[in-house]
């Protein structure tokens, strides 16, 4: 398998607290094990790039402009522990538009990778919802890798994993497989997310 250099990024429940409609930039707080999965991964030298669904500004809560502050601030506090998002693409739509980008649709996916040259095989997506598990298996990325953060346990029980325990302090654990929407890994946060990726998937080039 080719190594893996790009790392897609669910951002609410995800590298960030999910908050009702978030639109605050002062309110962003890092989930748990967000700025310690994803320095792991950047050591590695990969890149970043978030994919997010906003429903909050088709639906009239929030403005376009407050999103874009509280990208900036995303990008500024995770610069500050060496970590670089190369970009962020948001589906702005109410989940009653008709739009092509709104996860597990694949508009974001196929902007970003017309616009990076990226590769499926070289990239990994990660998400605590089901949405962004099937984004990832409809792209034939590499992987989905569901985190046990945010809405991640509520998404990982409506998938009826088979076997899978949620009482394990595991910080990762593989599925039998990937019928049904069912992610190739689920993990209970982004270090668990990142030690799966360094240890299962990013093998050096021949």
């Amino acid at each position: 398998m080719p190594r893996i250099r790009n790392i897609l990024l669910d951002r609410d429940g995800t590298v960030i607290l999910d908050k009702h409609y978030q639109h605050d930039p002062d309110e962003l707080e890092f989930e748990n094990g967000a700025v310690e999965g994803l320095g792991l991964l950047a050591a590695e030298g990969m890149r970043f790039f978030v994919l997010t669904n906003q429903s909050g500004i088709g639906r009239g809560y929030f403005s376009e402009e407050a999103m874009n502050a509280c990208i900036a601030r995303l990008d500024s506090m995770l610069a500050g522990h060496g970590v670089v998002v190369t970009e962020t693409v948001f589906c702005p739509h109410a989940p009653d538009d008709t739009c092509n980008c709104r996860k597990p649709a694949l508009g974001m996916w196929e902007v970003l990778r017309e616009k990076y040259g990226l590769l499926p095989e070289e990239s990994v997506m990660i998400g605590d919802k089901v949405a962004d598990v099937e984004l990832g298996l409809r792209a034939g990325l590499a992987a989905s890798i569901l985190v046990l953060t945010g809405k991640g346990e509520k998404h990982a029980r409506k998938l009826s994993l088979p076997d899978f325990d949620f009482s394990s302090q595991s910080l990762w654990m593989e599925t039998a497989r990937t019928e049904g929407g069912w992610p190739q890994c689920v993990a209970r946060d982004l270090v668990g997310a990142a030690q799966w990726i360094l240890e299962s998937l990013h093998e050096g080039e021949a």
